[in-house]
């Protein structure tokens, strides 16, 4: 039985159905889901699940979310997202380990602690991930992007790479040119690169005499600053993002007086269903800027649809509210009063700021907190109005 929690989503998912009745949108959340081979899914489908295995046929988009039931789950078969059927349109898929060996004719993004590519994807692609490996199966027939601390391309990829990470290795066939930012780069005799090949690194790029390279070999330099030293502190962002820090605050201050009960209750949904607050907050993230769309394409749909985005930006804003409370009570291990409630939202704020001047890495942070908080603030609301329902 799913969640009543989980209504919610299944409301907006008819909504999104009646603005667009050509395609039909499915919700499914369980422990596991498989689809074998010979099955077919002709439905967009919105996915959470312990444990993802597709290898039939799916004619339309997948938006997947894999994680265990808890965040401090250790079984190594949950977030496990395996791909090995056919996929006619995108896939958007979130868990701890993906694969992919089958065979996608529009785009995939991709973001898991290890990702695994050994099928073929027809359009563009993007991999974010600790541990990204191409294999030599592996075709891309567009551009991709890979950004993570380990990275080895040993496949083929027909359009332009960007490539970011720790440590770098290139083993395989690349028609455009590639882009590599990392520490550390390895480029093994098999590659073959018909493009330029641009690089910033620490250290120098000398190719093995067996690589081909079409193009030119391009070092990018870090521009230095004239002290002859990059500095450690940026001043202009540390002065946006402390002017961010003191509105935050701010506004959580005034939460904190109004709304405590809802404020706590949001906290306390993130850290007992961390899981479920970030998908239903993914599945709002994404569905609601569709909604707003469709319902602004008719003039009696523009008045709700003006009202919905709204309110999905007060929510937005009000997200890190309820994560920073959430992580500032992991912190102190138990839930504040009065004053030391104010002191320890500080606290989880400071933090998320901090997280935010991490470049790309705080890009990331702070979509995962909108979306952990915009699910635990949905869960506050229907668990309050469950409470005081007669």
């Amino acid at each position: 039985m799913p969640n009543k929690n989980f209504h919610f989503l299944v409301i907006i998912a008819l909504l999104l159905t009646l603005v667009r009745p050509a395609v039909a949108t499915s919700f499914i959340q369980t422990n596991l889901f498989s689809l074998g081979e010979g099955d077919v899914l002709s439905d967009d489908l919105w996915l959470s699940a312990n444990s993802i295995e597709i290898k039939g046929q799916v004619k339309n988009d997948l938006f997947l979310l894999a994680a265990g039931q808890s965040w401090k789950d250790q079984n190594e078969k949950d977030g496990a997202v395996a791909l090995a059927g056919q996929f006619a349109n995108d896939i958007w898929a979130i868990g701890d380990t993906i694969s992919l060996a089958g065979v996608v004719q529009d785009h995939v993004r991709l973001l898991a602690k290890m990702i695994t590519i050994s099928g073929a994807v027809s359009n563009s692609s993007i991999f974010i991930g600790n541990s990204i490996h191409l294999t030599e199966s592996a075709r891309l027939g567009r551009d991709a992007w890979a950004v993570g601390e380990n990275v080895i391309l040993e496949g083929s990829v027909d359009g332009d790479s960007v490539i970011i990470g720790k440590s770098v290795t290139l083993a395989g066939k690349f028609a455009g040119n590639v882009r590599i930012t990392a520490g550390d780069i390895v480029v093994l005799p098999q590659t073959r690169i018909k493009g330029n090949l641009v690089y910033s690194s620490p250290a120098e790029l000398v190719l093995d005499k067996n690589v081909v390279l079409n193009g030119q070999l391009i070092r990018e330099a870090e521009p230095v600053p004239q002290a002859g030293r990059k500095p450690i502190i940026s001043w202009p962002s540390l002065f946006v993002q402390s002017w961010l820090f003191l509105g935050a605050f701010c506004v959580g201050t005034l939460m904190l007086f109004l709304f405590p009960a809802f404020l706590d209750e949001s906290a306390s949904q993130i850290q007992n269903s961390f899981w479920k607050c970030m998908a239903a907050g993914f599945v709002a993230v994404c569905l609601v800027p569709f909604v707003c769309f469709f319902l602004a394409l008719s003039l009696i749909g523009l008045p709700l649809a003006v009202l919905i985005a709204a309110v999905f930006f007060i929510l937005t804003y009000l997200s890190k509210i309820a994560v920073a409370l959430m992580i500032g009570v992991l912190i102190i291990r138990r839930r504040p009063t009065g004053l030391k409630a104010f002191t320890v939202l500080g606290l989880g704020l400071v933090l998320l700021y901090l997280a935010a001047g991490a470049g790309l890495s705080g890009i990331i942070v702070w979509f995962l907190t909108v979306c952990l908080g915009i699910g635990g603030m949905l869960f506050a609301f229907l668990a309050r109005r469950t409470f005081s329902a007669p």
